[in-house]
């Protein structure tokens, strides 16, 4: 039932964005151009796991982690901080808070729990506590529900930055080309990227641009998410700038 009641307030939300999408034609880029952040730092093959410990000096100065373990730890959860960056760099605000520096005011706004009655449970991060990291770092954002992705278009035409949540396989489990599809026997997981231009035929979306901060070769700046296959993967839920 409440699938049903979310599949209908996202298909009323989608006719209802169309209706008031503005008429464009090619392609349409946020500006200023919004910076690009990694969540691993570099680019690391698909290969690696969570269980490796990422030992680069570099990466592990330039996140903030006191260590490798911290910092692999955190690499693999912190696509949600890594958009927040992106924006606050962007926007220039904090300019000089790290990753790290960024994901500890998040925990403690409640966007990530690792704990729950001393039992390890993992969960995040969490869209409303995202936003307020935002505003508390200077900049004004919201969280929506029950968007499509036409709505998510017209927040990018009106220049608003926009976090997208989707369910995407895993980074070990999806195509090295770029496409955002499964290899065999993927694994699906959530994951949050930065909306960074749409591609418009009149009131119809093509697509849209993306920083995705998981650092693969394919999966960075800019990357292209057709209409059919953000439709299958967007969980219909933002976090937007105004």
């Amino acid at each position: 039932m409440k699938k049903l009641i979310h599949k209908t307030l996202n298909k009323i939300s989608s006719v209802y964005s169309h209706i008031r999408l503005p008429s464009y034609y090619g392609t349409y880029w946020i500006t200023p151009k919004p910076k690009y952040f990694s969540q691993f730092v570099s680019i690391y093959p698909a290969s690696i796991t969570p269980k490796k410990i990422l030992t680069n000096k570099k990466d592990i100065k330039e996140f903030g982690a006191k260590d490798g373990k911290e910092f692999t730890f955190w690499a693999w959860r912190d696509c949600g901080i890594a958009c927040v960056k992106m924006i606050l760099a962007t926007k220039n605000k904090a300019k000089k808070k790290t990753i790290m520096e960024l994901t500890k005011e998040g925990v403690e706004l409640g966007g990530y729990i690792l704990y729950k009655n001393g039992k390890f449970v993992d969960e995040g991060w969490f869209h409303r506590p995202l936003s307020r990291l935002l505003r508390r770092n200077g900049v004004i954002a919201r969280t929506k529900k029950w968007q499509s992705i036409e709505s998510v278009a017209s927040d990018i035409l009106r220049n608003r930055l926009v976090i997208l949540s989707l369910k995407l396989p895993s980074r070990p489990t999806i195509k090295e080309d770029g496409s955002f599809e499964p290899k065999k026997n993927a694994e699906y997981t959530g994951h949050l990227v930065l909306a960074t231009g749409v591609k418009m035929n009149g009131k119809n979306v093509e697509g849209i641009f993306v920083h995705d901060p998981r650092g693969l070769k394919k999966y960075q700046k800019n990357t292209w998410i057709p209409y059919n296959t953000l439709n299958k993967v967007f969980t219909n839920r933002t976090v937007v700038t105004d």
